[in-house]
């Protein structure tokens, strides 16, 4: 009798029901699971960015070189991106240097070329800008050769291309220049996120 109750057709329905059910329960659950990180989590926390680098020169005299960098960082994501610590670093050859690869394993930058000079533009006022920076950027130096390209922290609102640029001068005899761009998103994820 036990075999002919579970072959009965309303049992069966009752088990096809309770199947339906707990794949209808896991496939929301994995649903809500993913639409909670994609739009809660992730878009508190890091927006997925593009940042272009473009240097072409201006201008020369007989004495230095004027160049323009233009960075330009695009938000792809779904909030807005705050690009806080956005630095340049210029670096470049003479025409009389040598090209040389970095041949020491032990450096990060090995089989790279070497670029030797870094654009100083002068002395004055170096100790404040560093001072400065360092209490707005959580004791973050510039290096040689870097500078800020915005003194505080600014927003690109999804979708947009936010054009920053920075002029300054190379001495004449630079033939080969090595430009860098970097910023620091600025995130404070609440508890849930983190």
């Amino acid at each position: 009798m036990a075999y002919d109750d579970a072959m009965n057709p309303i049992v069966i329905k009752n088990w096809i029901e309770i199947v339906q059910g707990l794949v209808t329960l896991a496939a929301t659950l994995i649903g809500g699971f993913w639409a909670w990180s994609r739009f809660v989590v992730e878009r508190g926390l890091i927006p997925p960015s593009q940042m272009d680098l473009e240097l072409r020169t201006i201008g020369c005299s007989e004495s230095a070189t004027i160049v323009e960098i233009a960075v330009q960082i695009q938000n792809k994501g779904s909030s807005a991106l705050i690009v806080s610590d956005l630095r340049i670093r210029l670096r470049y050859l003479n025409e009389k240097d040598e090209i040389r690869i970095i041949d020491e394993p032990a450096k990060a930058a090995f089989g790279r070329v070497d670029f030797p000079h870094a654009c100083v533009l002068s002395n004055i006022g170096i100790e404040e800008r560093v001072a400065n920076t360092r209490i707005r950027s959580h004791n973050s130096r510039l290096g040689r050769g870097e500078f800020l390209l915005v003194p505080h922290d600014t927003f690109v609102q999804p979708g947009v291309d936010q054009l920053y640029t920075f002029a300054t001068a190379l001495p004449r005899t630079s033939s080969y220049v090595l430009a860098r761009a970097s910023f620091r998103y600025e995130v404070h994820p609440s508890k849930m996120q983190l």
